[in-house]
């Protein structure tokens, strides 16, 4: 059955430019609570997703309590051996994917966690973060440079490697912010993007409760197609495409259950890219064990999470 395209949409997609979409999902925000509903659109055009109608600007800061996303958590915790688990996965793959690098920019970088995981593997690191207590707790963490801003002051760069670890489908252009990137790297320098697929088995089977939909702060989700044809589209080429399948299942099965016994039970202090509930170590033994099945299957099953690898062309190659 064809799905009928909306009539009252207000913005365009950032991938295509295309106006018309029709509806995709509707929520309400699974960590803050309330029955504020927010709907989500799919582009009828290349198919990716996006918050619409959006708040404004002051509107959405009221989205980003203090404690939205977790912070710092207690070293030799639960969640931070998982917190840690998972940026020493990332820090990984871009090593052996990549020549080792000196300069490297971490955008969104939170509390400093990846940073700190580059940082043990010889790489010079800067950081931006928009978050002033995070940000604060990021130069504790690495003693690096950390911007309060979206992008680093225009004098800095170039740089090796940038990454944006879920952050693109927060950022209200996406296209503008990769083309600002693209200026801060070096030649054959390196960009990696961690994000949800919203083409993946786990945001079909869970709906509406799919922990990676995070309406409202998530203004946009991506397919394969319409990630790379972005990241092409901004002057890099692709490298690879990784996929992380069914690390946060965990996750969207709790709130499956909260609906089901009609609503959140308080708040759930989520993360950006990590499995957030307290727990014990048994959910970090799950989780390490998800993080391995992962690594084995992500290249052949399209899972939840894109991994998404590309480099900036030598100069006089645009």
């Amino acid at each position: 059955m064809k799905k009928k395209i909306l009539t009252d949409t207000t913005l365009s997609c950032t991938v295509c430019g295309e106006t018309d979409a029709t509806l995709w999902r509707v929520g309400t925000d699974h960590l803050l609570g309330g029955i504020e509903r927010f709907r989500a659109v799919r582009c009828v055009r290349c198919g990716t997703r996006r918050l619409d109608p959006r708040p404004d600007a002051e509107t959405m800061a009221r989205y980003y309590a203090p404690d939205t996303y977790a912070r710092a958590e207690e070293e030799g915790s639960e969640v931070g051996k998982r917190l840690d688990a998972y940026a020493a996965r990332l820090a990984d793959h871009v090593t052996t994917s990549t020549h080792p690098t000196h300069s490297t920019l971490d955008i969104g970088c939170g509390d400093g966690r990846f940073m700190e995981a580059l940082q043990t593997r010889g790489w010079h690191i800067i950081g931006t973060e928009t978050d002033p207590v995070a940000a604060d707790l990021a130069r504790k963490r690495t003693g690096a440079t950390v911007y309060e801003s979206p992008l680093p002051p225009a004098y800095t760069g170039p740089f090796d490697l940038i990454s944006l670890l879920h952050v693109l489908e927060h950022v209200p252009d996406p296209r503008e912010t990769l083309s600002s990137i693209r200026h801060l790297l070096a030649p054959g320098g390196k960009l990696l993007l961690v994000l949800p697929n919203a083409d993946s088995f786990e945001a079909d089977f869970f709906g509406g409760s799919w922990y990676h939909l995070d309406l409202p702060r998530h203004l946009w989700a991506f397919t394969p197609y319409s990630l790379v044809r972005l990241v092409e589209e901004c002057g890099f080429v692709v490298d690879d495409l990784d996929y992380t399948p069914f690390l946060f299942a965990p996750q969207s099965m709790i709130r499956v259950a909260n609906t089901m016994n009609g609503g959140l039970r308080g708040r759930t202090n989520g993360v950006p890219g990590i499995v957030s509930a307290k727990g014990g170590s048994w959910q970090t033994r799950l989780f390490q064990n998800l993080l391995h099945l992962s690594d084995r299957i992500g290249k052949e099953f399209p899972g939840e999470i894109m991994e998404l690898t590309a480099t900036a062309p030598a100069e006089g190659t645009d």
